[in-house]
């Protein structure tokens, strides 16, 4: 399995629109976006190791403030205890409030960037 499978397949269990990268459709809220933001890799005297070092951004959106106020911190959570799969550890960096109008409509966000230990 790779790193962007295991991290949408943990997060699935909030709700079904987790995608890696952006979304090509219109989908529903809450939904979920992830992207690599910069990764190191580790190296050895023998050449290229297979553990890496990714900062990823988790976005949450939702149309309802209250259920973002929820959704964030059980996300948080839930990445940061998951060991599993590529996943060695996951550790939050931080986390920012935003919103995004469309046309008429206030989309609430929250931008939570993590560090992700896995084998590559």
């Amino acid at each position: 399995m790779s790193l962007e499978t295991d991290l949408c397949a943990v997060l699935l269990s909030f709700t079904p629109a987790v995608v890696w990268g952006g979304f090509d459709d219109a989908e529903g809220f809450p939904r979920i976006t992830l992207q690599r933001i910069s990764n190191l890799t580790d190296y050895s005297l023998k050449g290229r190791s297979n553990v890496e070092t990714a900062r990823v951004q988790v976005n949450l959106y939702s149309d309802d403030a209250d259920e973002l106020i929820e959704l964030a911190p059980l996300v948080s959570t839930t990445l940061t205890d998951y060991r599993g799969g590529s996943v060695i550890r996951i550790k939050e960096l931080s986390r920012r409030d935003s919103t995004q109008e469309t046309g008429g409509d206030v989309i609430r966000l929250q931008m939570l960037d993590v560090q992700v230990r896995y084998r590559a």
